[in-house]
């Protein structure tokens, strides 16, 4: 799940760069930045649920199959997912082009509806 090398997304029309790093083994962090040379900017750092199937295998394998999805959060981050992320970001106030310390929430809610919620 974890992503060690940046990967690029183009979101309405402005490109970022995004990572995936495990948190714990309950949670994995999404960090955006704009791309390009000379753009520091802010980041987004998004933490959200992720049980990491390796973790849980013995966990998986005995729990009832159709509970699987109410027990355990194993949708990955995927470049939509990062997508919908950074356009949540933005509504949120993330300004990626300032200077400053990164935009800390955590997505909270299902992939189809979730919220950012602040976490400074």
């Amino acid at each position: 799940m974890a992503l060690r090398t940046p990967r690029r997304i183009r979101v309405d029309d402005r490109d970022y760069r995004w990572v995936v790093r495990h948190v714990d083994c309950g949670h994995v962090a999404v960090r955006i930045w704009l791309d390009g040379p000379g753009r520091p900017g802010r980041q987004l750092v998004v933490t959200r649920e992720f049980d990491d199937p390796w973790l849980h295998f013995g966990e998986l394998l005995t729990a009832p199959a159709d509970r699987v999805g109410e027990l355990f959060q194993l949708d990955p981050v995927t470049p939509s997912l990062t997508a919908d992320l950074v356009r949540a970001g933005l509504d949120a106030g993330w300004r990626p082009e300032e200077a400053g310390a990164p935009l800390r929430c955590a997505m909270v809610g299902e992939r189809a509806g979730f919220t950012l919620v602040r976490e400074d």
